[in-house]
């Protein structure tokens, strides 16, 4: 029986992925906990396909295709979730949690995403921001969703928590109320807090959402 080439470095590669050699073992900041359909990581000149228990390290980009959905699971228990056609990178991820200090920084260029906080929210003063191409968010303690899925603006609403801020080179704005968002145009200050119909919050939470959570 013959054993396809493409198949066998997908296998490699998952085992690359998986196994925390000493080279990357100091730069790993979490594992990939749920994928569905397909989705690859980009790190350094290596492009790679994600699976379950997929280490994932600082530096690293997930990209989800059209039918991909992944979540992965941070050192400190925060838990992030990937739409379909997105782009996130893993920028910076700095957790002392005897210290109580914390920066960790997401650049998302497409698609959404959905972030619950594990130990960094709950710290006096967290720091964890994802930047975009609009505007940037940062967290007090929260669930909340961002992402590019209803037009070209970026929406973001906070689903429960403390607080989101949202901010740009316009203005800032903060969401303090679950079910509030706002929206950022290119070049425009984000608009002001108001509750989301919950036509919109349901759509927002269903393109980050997985089989395993219906």
């Amino acid at each position: 029986m013959s054993i396809q080439f493409p198949l066998v470095f997908a296998f490699l590669s998952l085992l690359v992925l998986s196994l925390p050699t000493p080279a990357l073992a100091a730069d790993i900041v979490g594992k990939v906990v749920a994928i569905q359909g397909n989705a690859m990581v980009y790190r350094g000149d290596k492009q790679l396909p994600l699976g379950d228990a997929v280490r994932v390290v600082e530096g690293d980009e997930l990209v989800t295709s059209g039918d991909g959905k992944v979540r992965f699971e941070l050192r400190d228990g925060t838990r992030i979730t990937l739409a379909n056609k997105t782009k996130f990178k893993i920028d910076k991820y700095r957790f002392n949690r005897e210290k109580q200090t914390s920066d960790v920084r997401f650049s998302l260029a497409t698609g959404a995403f959905r972030a619950i906080t594990g130990a960094i929210g709950q710290q006096a003063n967290p720091k964890l921001e994802v930047k975009t191409r609009v505007a940037t968010m940062g967290i007090r303690g929260t669930d909340f969703w961002g992402g590019f899925i209803f037009s070209d603006a970026l929406d973001v609403t906070m689903v429960s928590g403390k607080g989101v801020y949202i901010k740009n080179e316009y203005g800032q704005v903060e969401l303090t109320t679950g079910g509030q968002g706002t929206t950022v145009k290119a070049n425009e200050a984000p608009t002001a807090p108001k509750t989301w119909p919950d036509k919109k919050v349901n759509k927002a939470v269903a393109a980050t959402a997985l089989e395993m959570d219906q």
